[in-house]
C-alpha cells in the first residue's frame, strides 16, 4: 500500500515537469548540463522525467549570487527556479510579451545608466501585463497611486498613465535610479522598490547590516530578488533547461501612428467611430485612457495605421 501511494505521489509530482520538457523538446532529450533521469513505474506504464539540477553561477546586475557559500541563499533561490521552471506556460507567454517592449526598456535603461537586468523586476512585478494587485498598484511596474504621482504619472478617473507602458517605463526607471543612488547596490534597491526606501533603511539599521542577503524581512520581499533573478536565468539561458525558446515566436509593435486630440470629448465610442476606428482599437492602443470620455486637455492618442494593426474583424 505505501508503494502504490508513492507511486501516485511521484505521478503528480512529475507530469508537470515531464510535459514541460515534452513541450520544448520532443525528442525526449535535455541539453545542458546537470540533468538526471527519475524513473517510475504504474502499472503497466513507465514515467519518467529528466530532473534539472538548479545552477550554481547565476549572475544578476554583474554579481555573482551567493550560492555556494550560503545555503540559505541556495535554497531559496532553488525554490524560485523551480517554482518558475514547471509554469511553463507563464515563461513562453513572458518571453513573447518581453520581444514587444524589451528594446523600449532597454534603451531607457541606458540613458539612466542602469542595468539592464532590471526589465526582469518589471517582468517579476506583472508578468508584462497592465495586471492589478490587490494594493491597487497597477500596470507593467506595479505602482501604487502615491508612488506613480510623485514621479510624475497622472493617475484620476479618467487618465491612469501607471497603464501608459513607456510613461510608466520612464517614471519606474527614474524611481530605480534614485534608490540605486540612495542605496548603492541594485539589490537593496529592488527590496526597497518592493517595500519602500524608508522600511529598507530602517531594517538595515536595526539589524546591524548593510547586504542584501544577510537580512531577514518579510516573505514577499526576502523572495523578490530571488524571482528576479530566477527569470532572468531562465528566459536568457533557457536552453540550458530544455526551454527551446529560439523557437518560439515574440510578439512585436503595431504598425501605429498618432493622433493629437483635444478634449473634453464625451464619448470615445462615438469618437472614434466617427474616424473610422472602433472603441476596441483606441481603448487597446490606449489603455491610459480609463474611463469612456476624453477629459479637457490635449492628449496624444495611439490608433492603428493600417488595417492588419487593427484590433477589430473588418
Amino acid at each position: 500500500m505505501k508503494i502504490k501511494y508513492f507511486s501516485y505521489g511521484l505521478l503528480l509530482g512529475v507530469v508537470p515537469l515531464a510535459l514541460l520538457f515534452f513541450l520544448f523538446n520532443r525528442n525526449g532529450n535535455v541539453s545542458g548540463a546537470g540533468a538526471s533521469v527519475l524513473v517510475d513505474t504504474i502499472g503497466s506504464h513507465t514515467i519518467s522525467v529528466t530532473a534539472v539540477t538548479p545552477p550554481t553561477n547565476v549572475v544578476l546586475f554583474g554579481k555573482q549570487l551567493p550560492l555556494l557559500e550560503d545555503w540559505e541563499v541556495r535554497e531559496r533561490f532553488e525554490r524560485e527556479f523551480y517554482y518558475n521552471l514547471v509554469n511553463s506556460d507563464q515563461l513562453i507567454l513572458w518571453w513573447k510579451r518581453l520581444g514587444r517592449w524589451e528594446s523600449m526598456i532597454d534603451s531607457s535603461l541606458d540613458a539612466n545608466g542602469l542595468d539592464r537586468d532590471l526589465k526582469y523586476l518589471m517582468v517579476a512585478e506583472s508578468g508584462v501585463r497592465n495586471v492589478e494587485s490587490p494594493a491597487k498598484a497597477h500596470g507593467f511596474w506595479q505602482m501604487i497611486p502615491p508612488t506613480a504621482q510623485r514621479w510624475g504619472l497622472r493617475v484620476d478617473d479618467d487618465i491612469d498613465e501607471r497603464l501608459d507602458p513607456y510613461k510608466s517605463t520612464g517614471a519606474a526607471i527614474r524611481y530605480l535610479a534614485t534608490l540605486k543612488a540612495q542605496f548603492n547596490d541594485y539589490l537593496l534597491a529592488c527590496a526597497a522598490y518592493n517595500m519602500s526606501e524608508d522600511n529598507v533603511a530602517e531594517v538595515l539599521r536595526y539589524q546591524h547590516q548593510t547586504n542584501y542577503w544577510n537580512l531577514y524581512i518579510n516573505e514577499e520581499t526576502m523572495r523578490y530578488v530571488f524571482r528576479i533573478a530566477a527569470i532572468k536565468e531562465l528566459l536568457e539561458h533557457g536552453d540550458r533547461y530544455g526551454l527551446k525558446f529560439g523557437h518560439v515566436p515574440r510578439y512585436s509593435l503595431h504598425n501605429v501612428k498618432s493622433i493629437s486630440v483635444n478634449g473634453p470629448i464625451e464619448s470615445i465610442a462615438d469618437w472614434a467611430v466617427g474616424l473610422g476606428y472602433s472603441y476596441k482599437d483606441v481603448k487597446i492602443y490606449n489603455p491610459w485612457l480609463v474611463s469612456r470620455r476624453i477629459p479637457s486637455g490635449t492628449f496624444t492618442i495611439t490608433v492603428p495605421a493600417d488595417d492588419t494593426s487593427r484590433t477589430t474583424v473588418r
